[in-house]
């Protein structure tokens, strides 16, 4: 009996010790692998960013971009806008970044940071609809001037679509990319309160214009400052002279390759400068109260 009951503790004890064998195994496997997974980029950056209820953020250095595909490619879109000839780029795919990130329903737009304070922003749609890509690179033909401003990361239209000519898809010298709603980040332009259609025409080409560089209500890029800060909008004078101004500067002659006069037709100038007047009128009727 004795020898039974010695023979049973020595059993009981050889279990126990494979059990503490088994744990502390586990918890090394544990502890190497974890590493592994933290140094991950696509997984680190999704579950930290999404686990705190904020957006999801990719800068210009993530190392996400070394998993993504690339190839070189031409775009008349861009040369067109720019005044090129024979560009070359090498991009990846703006619909691979979706889809590594996956962000959520409520996410369909991607907003644009950009070096010198310009800020963009495209839809989620257009990027599927013109398969837009993201340049890394920027090979310009022998001789061509290239401006500061002109730096990666860099929206791309490809050649095999066409959308309309606006100035967002040509968005240059990107830092960070955030997955955003559309409707949150142009919510502070409701408050403006605009009834008059042409007026709130206005409105709509400003933000398809101007508001990456000149910001309004608290939205939007601050690359050249706010106009109703620097132009008095509420004297014709003024009026005419930030017309002269944009001419000056955003004409198709500027030397900084910062047209902004091909993106605006059929009189839009003068519908956005109508749109300026009636914000500063506002602004000075506020203040008043």
């Amino acid at each position: 009996m004795k020898v039974y009951i010695k023979l049973g503790n020595l059993f009981k004890l050889s279990l126990w010790f494979h059990r503490k064998i088994r744990l502390s195994l586990s918890f090394l496997m544990v502890v190497f692998t974890l590493p592994s997974c933290v140094n991950s980029p696509i997984l680190n950056d999704t579950f930290l960013k999404q686990a705190g209820n904020d957006s999801i953020s990719v800068t210009s250095r993530d190392s996400v971009f070394d998993l993504l595909d690339k190839k070189w490619i031409s775009s008349t879109y861009f040369d067109r806008g720019l005044k090129y000839e024979s560009s070359r780029l090498k991009v990846v795919s703006l619909s691979d970044l979706l889809n590594v990130y996956s962000p959520e329903e409520s996410v369909d737009a991607i907003l644009l940071h950009c070096a010198d304070d310009y800020q963009g922003i495209i839809s989620t749609n257009d990027v599927k609809k013109y398969d837009l890509q993201l340049a890394l690179k920027i090979e310009l033909s022998q001789g061509s001037i290239r401006p500061d401003w002109l730096q990666p990361l860099l929206i791309v239209v490809p050649n095999h679509t066409n959308p309309p000519f606006f100035e967002r898809f040509l968005t240059a010298n990107i830092t960070e990319l955030r997955f955003v709603s559309l409707a949150d980040y142009y919510a502070p332009l409701r408050s403006l309160s605009i009834g008059n259609p042409s007026i709130r025409f206005g409105l709509d080409i400003y933000k398809d214009n101007c508001l990456f560089c000149h910001s309004i209500n608290n939205i939007g890029g601050n690359k050249g400052g706010s106009l109703l800060v620097r132009f008095d909008l509420g004297l014709d004078s003024e009026i005419n002279r930030l017309k002269d101004r944009f001419i000056e500067m955003h004409g198709g002659d500027n030397s900084n390759k910062q047209n902004m006069e091909q993106f605006l037709v059929n009189g839009q100038l003068d519908l956005l400068l109508k749109f300026l007047h009636e914000m500063a009128i506002n602004e000075k009727l506020n203040n008043q109260k």
